[in-house]
C-alpha cells in the first residue's frame, strides 16, 4: 500500500522477501539455489519489482545464524547491484547486512518482535545496534519507540486507501454477523473467539486472510481451523480476499473484530482498524495496542475478555448511525497517500508538500528488505 504512492512520486521500489531457509531444498531445491547468491527481480506492478531470497537458517535462531544470514544477505545485495537512495530494513536480525550500504539506511519497525516471536535470539542487542547506526528509525506505534534506546523514532502508523473510502455501498449489514480481515497467526486468539461465539449463539464470524503460522506452530493452525466444526459452522474461514471485494464484505458485517492475544498485540498498528473504519464498521478489539496507540478510531470498543467482547458486539450492533459517519471521517484523514508523505519526510527528508522528488534520488529509487 505504501509502494504504489512511492512510485507515483517517482520512486521505483525493489522488494526483497523474507528468506526461505534450507528446509525448502526438500520441496523446491532449484528455486532455493537460484535465490541464494543473487536477486532475480520480477515486475509485479508498474515501478515495483520483487525477488525471493534464500538462506541457511533464519537469522533469529541464534547468534551464529544471524551472522551467517547477514553475510549471505550482504553478498546477495552486492551481487544484485543494490544501490538505491534508500534501503529500508524491517527484520532486526537482518540489520548487520545494512553496514556498508550506500544511501540512507532506515529501519521500519512494525511490531514488538520480542512479543510476537519470543523465541527470537539476540533482539535487545540487535535493536540497540539499530538505534546506534540507522539514519532513521520509523515505528508504527508510539510504544515501539521504547525499543530503541537513545533514539526518538518517527511514528508513522498504518492507513487505508481512497478506493475503499469511495466505493459505493452495495449491501446492507447482516444482523449479528462479525468479520475479521487480515493475516491469521498465533496472535489470533482462538480460545477467545470460541468463548464469544458460545456466549452469542445467534452470531456468526467469517475470517478472511492468509494463514501465516510458522512450521513450529502447526498445532495452533489446526486449532484455528477446528473452530468451524466446533461452532457448527458459525465460524467460517473463507480464505484470501481480493481487495476489490473488501467494500462488499465489510459493508455486509455488523461488527469488525480484532481478537488478538493481548500479550502479543502491544505495539502493532493494525491495518484492519483503518479498513473497518473506512466503511464505518464498528471496531471491537482486545486490549493491547489500540488504547496505547494514540490513534484509535472513534467509538472503538476495547475489551479484556470474552464476556466484554460479547457485550461490546451486541452494543455496537445497536449504536446510532452517527457513529458510522464519525469513523469514516476519521479514516479519511488517514489515507495511504497521507501516510506516504509522512514516511518520505522521515526516511528521505522529502517534505510532505513537495511537488516532486529530487531527480538524483528518483533514479536510484527505494529498496526494501523484509
Amino acid at each position: 500500500m505504501i509502494a504504489r504512492p512511492l512510485v507515483q512520486r517517482g520512486l521505483p521500489v525493489r522488494f526483497v522477501q523474507a528468506p526461505a531457509d534450507v528446509r525448502r531444498v526438500r520441496t523446491d531445491p532449484g528455486n532455493w539455489w537460484r535465490h541464494l547468491h543473487r536477486a532475480r527481480f520480477q515486475d509485479v506492478a508498474p515501478g515495483i519489482s520483487v525477488t525471493e531470497r534464500s538462506t541457511l537458517q533464519p537469522g533469529l535462531r541464534s547468534g551464529l545464524a544471524e551472522r551467517v544470514d547477514a553475510g549471505l544477505l550482504g553478498a546477495f545485495l552486492r551481487r544484485s547491484g543494490w544501490d538505491p537512495a534508500l534501503s529500508v530494513f524491517m527484520l532486526p536480525w537482518e540489520w548487520r547486512a545494512a553496514r556498508g550500504l550506500g544511501g540512507r539506511v532506515v529501519f521500519d519497525c512494525t511490531d514488538d518482535w520480542a512479543r510476537l516471536l519470543p523465541q527470537a535470539h539476540g533482539l535487545p542487542d540487535q535493536l540497540r545496534r539499530i538505534a546506534d547506526e540507522a539514519d532513521e528509525v520509523v515505528v508504527v506505534n508510539p510504544v515501539l519507540a521504547e525499543l530503541f534506546p537513545g533514539r526518538t523514532p518517527v511514528v508513522v502508523p498504518n492507513g487505508t486507501d481512497e478506493t475503499l473510502l469511495a466505493a459505493p455501498r452495495s449491501v446492507e449489514p447482516v444482523p449479528r454477523s462479525a468479520v475479521y480481515v487480515g493475516s491469521v497467526a498465533e496472535r489470533f486468539d482462538v480460545d477467545l473467539v470460541r468463548a464469544v461465539l458460545t456466549a452469542l449463539p445467534d452470531w456468526t464470524l467469517t475470517v478472511y486472510g492468509q494463514l501465516v503460522f510458522p512450521l513450529r506452530a502447526q498445532a495452533a493452525r489446526e486449532r484455528f481451523l477446528a473452530l468451524e466444526q466446533e461452532t457448527g459452522g458459525r465460524f467460517r474461514y473463507a480464505g484470501l480476499l481480493p481487495r476489490n471485494r473488501l467494500p462488499e464484505v465489510l459493508d455486509g458485517a455488523a461488527v469488525g473484530l480484532i481478537p488478538d492475544v493481548a500479550s502479543r498485540a502491544l505495539g502493532q498498528s493494525s491495518m484492519k482498524t483503518y479498513d473497518y473504519s473506512a466503511r464505518g464498521v464498528p471496531v471491537v478489539a482486545t486490549a493491547g495496542h489500540l488504547e496505547r496507540s494514540g490513534d484509535a478510531p472513534p467509538h472503538t470498543y476495547v475489551v479484556d475478555d470474552a464476556e466484554e467482547m460479547a457485550a461490546a458486539m451486541v452494543a455496537a450492533a445497536e449504536e446510532p448511525a452517527g457513529c458510522v459517519e464519525d469513523r469514516i471521517a476519521w479514516a479519511a484523514e488517514r489515507t495511504w497517500d497521507r501516510r506516504t508523505a509522512a514516511w518520505l519526510e522521515a526516511t528521505l527528508g522529502i517534505l510532505a508538500g513537495s511537488p516532486c522528488v529530487d531527480r538524483s534520488r528518483t533514479q536510484r529509487g527505494t529498496s526494501l528488505s523484509s
